[in-house]
C-alpha cells in the first residue's frame, strides 16, 4: 500500500486529533532520519516527542477527551490504574503500549539526552533502543487507531522514512541511490541497508547499483565479503553483516546527509 505521510496522517486524524497524528508520524521520521545521520541525542529526542504524542492519541481514543498538555507519565497511570474508569480500549491493549512508552520515555530521561548526566551521554546503543522501541510503539498505534491488516500497516511504517529521507529513491520496487558522491562499496550498502531483510541477490544489486561495470561490481563484493560487512547466505542472496551497518552509520550516511 502506497501512502505518504500526509496522507496518514489525514487517515489517522479520523480517529484522533490531527496534531497527535502528525507529530506521531513526523518525529517518528525525523528518528529514524537522525539515527541513520548518526545524530543520537535528536533521534533520542524525537522518540520522546513521539512518546507524548501517542501517550495523547492512545488517552483520546480510551477516554474520548483531547488534551494537549498530559504527559506520559500521568495517562500511563490512568489507563493502567483507573481500572473502574469507562475504558473503550481493552486492558491488553492500555498495559502494552503504556507500558512501553513510560520505558522509553523515562530512559532517554535518564542517559544525557534530555538532562545533563554525568555518567551518560546520547549514544549509539541508546538511539538504537529508543528507535526500534518507538517502532513498535508506532506500528500498535497505527493498529489501535487505523483499522488496517496488519501487512499493510508493516508496509506503511517501512515506507515512512523512505518518503522523506534523500538518500534513496524507489519506483516499481526498484531502489535508486541518490547521491553520486559514493564509491561502488559505499553504493552496495546503502542498497542492502534499505532492503527488505538486509539482503540482495547478486543479480538485484548489478541491476540496482548506477552505471557501474559487473566487474566493478564483482570487485566491490568481494572486498566487502573479506572486509566482513556483507556474507553470502546459503542461497546465494549477499546480506549485509553488523561490520556493514556500523560504516555505514558512523561514515557513509554522516556524510551524506546535511547537518
Amino acid at each position: 500500500m502506497n501512502i505518504t505521510p500526509d496522507e496518514l496522517i489525514k487517515q489517522l486524524s479520523s480517529s484522533v486529533d490531527r496534531a497527535f497524528a502528525q507529530e506521531a508520524v513526523q518525529s517518528y521520521i525525523g528518528m529514524q532520519q537522525r539515527f541513520l545521520a548518526g545524530d543520537w541525542k535528536p533521534a533520542e529526542l524525537d522518540g520522546g516527542r513521539l512518546c507524548e504524542a501517542v501517550s495523547r492519541a492512545i488517552f483520546q481514543l480510551d477516554t474520548g477527551i483531547v488534551d494537549h498538555s498530559k504527559l506520559p507519565g500521568a495517562i500511563r497511570d490512568y489507563l493502567i490504574e483507573q481500572k473502574n474508569a469507562s475504558h473503550h480500549l481493552g486492558h491488553q491493549d492500555r498495559f502494552h503500549i503504556a507500558k512501553a512508552i513510560e520505558v522509553i520515555y523515562k530512559f532517554r530521561s535518564d542517559r544525557g539526552a534530555v538532562h545533563i548526566s554525568p555518567v551518560h551521554s546520547a549514544n549509539y546503543m541508546d538511539s538504537m533502543l529508543v528507535l526500534h522501541a518507538g517502532k513498535w510503539i508506532l506500528a500498535e498505534f497505527l493498529r489501535l487507531a487505523w483499522v488496517q491488516d496488519r501487512k499493510v500497516i508493516g508496509e506503511v511504517i517501512s515506507q515512512l522514512v523512505q518518503l522523506d529521507h534523500s538518500l534513496i529513491h524507489e519506483l516499481d520496487g526498484k531502489p535508486l541511490v541518490l547521491s553520486t558522491n559514493v564509491s561502488v562499496p559505499e553504493e552496495i550498502l546503502l542498497l542492502l541497508n534499505h532492503a527488505s531483510g538486509n539482503r540482495l541477490s547478486r543479480t538485484n544489486i548489478g541491476n540496482y547499483v548506477s552505471k557501474r561495470s559487473s566487474s566493478a561490481v564483482s570487485n566491490a563484493i568481494t572486498n566487502l565479503v573479506r572486509s566482513r560487512e556483507i556474507r553470502r547466505a546459503d542461497d546465494g542472496d549477499l546480506v549485509l553483516t553488523p561490520n556493514g551497518q556500523k560504516r555505514l552509520q558512523e561514515h557513509i550516511i554522516p556524510k551524506l546527509t546535511p547537518r
